[in-house]
């Protein structure tokens, strides 16, 4: 009861005080001491970059939206994590993870069209040899040509840049890191320890639930720190292997490889990290896990006006499940 009260009362004195931070952060160099105005940072040094990183602008957006949340909602802060992660996937990366549907059908419907194109060229090249007696270097060059130009120019027509495909990538990638930023910074009362984060670490040392009662300290049980390694290998799989394209791409492969190896990586650092941002990465992991799930589902698809392709699958998760009990099968057999 004294610990709320005190809680209270700190929250009250930041309320009253947040006017003169926010002077404090737009002119950080008029109030440092002599002390803060004498360090240096070394160049690309981890400590300097993460600092930067910490005191950036798109940070401080995130942790000022965090904070607007929490106060205008009067959720605890647990749940205030929950359902704001939630919600940006539903409101930001859901639509885009539509529209990079929409993209890849358009462009694995021009699968038909680019393998007649490539045929007629190839009878095309076959007759340039004869007639004006080329090598095989200079008849490749002039087919390879061709078919890059035919092929623009298809992608041109229905709009389907292969670049669209990994949208929801380049923008969940930056909310992502913002959003974990800021939760550390919380945790952590950085960049400033000014009246308005003491108040915030008070709130987050008693803003948890379950067997995370303290969000400013890691987990001692490592449950969200294994959390998201252990949904983050069913997402790849959901968006890679149940993909209406049949064979993955380079790009494709090296991207579902370096994701796989960062989840493992991600052991290892959530178990530092403070429990607010473990928190906000299991949610999001557990969100994403869904949201590829929904995407894969035909009735979804129709209903988003996604088109139909030919190597689309009508039963997605008993096909997903069948993948799982072989892979499975095939490990326990092979240990």
């Amino acid at each position: 009861m004294f610990r709320f009260r005190e809680v209270q009362l700190v929250r009250r004195a930041w309320v009253a005080n947040r006017q003169f931070c926010a002077l404090v952060r737009q002119e950080p160099a008029l109030l440092r001491t002599q002390t803060q105005r004498a360090t240096k940072y070394r160049h690309f040094s981890f400590e300097s970059w993460g600092m930067a990183l910490s005191r950036s602008a798109p940070v401080a957006y995130a942790q000022e939206f965090l904070e607007t949340v929490h106060m205008n909602s009067g959720l605890s802060w647990c749940t205030t994590i929950v359902a704001t992660s939630l919600a940006l996937r539903i409101v930001v990366t859901l639509p885009l993870a539509v529209y990079q549907s929409h993209i890849i059908a358009r462009l694995a419907n021009l699968d038909k069209e680019i393998a007649q194109i490539a045929h007629e060229l190839r009878g095309e090249t076959a007759r340039a040899v004869r007639m004006y007696n080329l090598d095989e270097k200079q008849a490749k060059y002039l087919y390879r040509r061709s078919l890059k130009k035919q092929i623009n120019n298809l992608i041109v027509r229905d709009n389907c840049h292969p670049f669209k495909s990994s949208l929801v990538i380049w923008f969940q990638l930056p909310l992502w890191i913002g959003l974990s930023v800021a939760l550390r910074n919380m945790a952590y009362m950085m960049p400033y320890q000014d009246m308005a984060a003491q108040a915030l670490f008070l709130e987050l040392s008693v803003g948890g639930a379950l067997w995370f009662p303290n969000l400013t300290l890691p987990d001692p049980s490592f449950r969200d720190a294994c959390a998201p390694r252990n949904h983050q290998p069913p997402e790849h799989c959901s968006f890679t292997r149940c993909n209406i394209t049949k064979q993955l791409t380079k790009v494709r492969k090296v991207l579902t490889y370096t994701l796989r190896g960062m989840s493992v990586l991600m052991i290892p650092i959530a178990s530092i990290m403070p429990t607010d941002v473990t928190l906000y990465w299991l949610c999001s992991s557990g969100f994403a896990l869904g949201q590829n799930l929904l995407m894969i589902n035909p009735k979804f698809r129709r209903a988003c006006r996604i088109p139909r392709t030919a190597n689309e699958s009508q039963t997605p998760f008993r096909d997903l499940l069948d993948r799982l009990k072989k892979r499975f099968e095939f490990n326990k057999t092979g240990t």
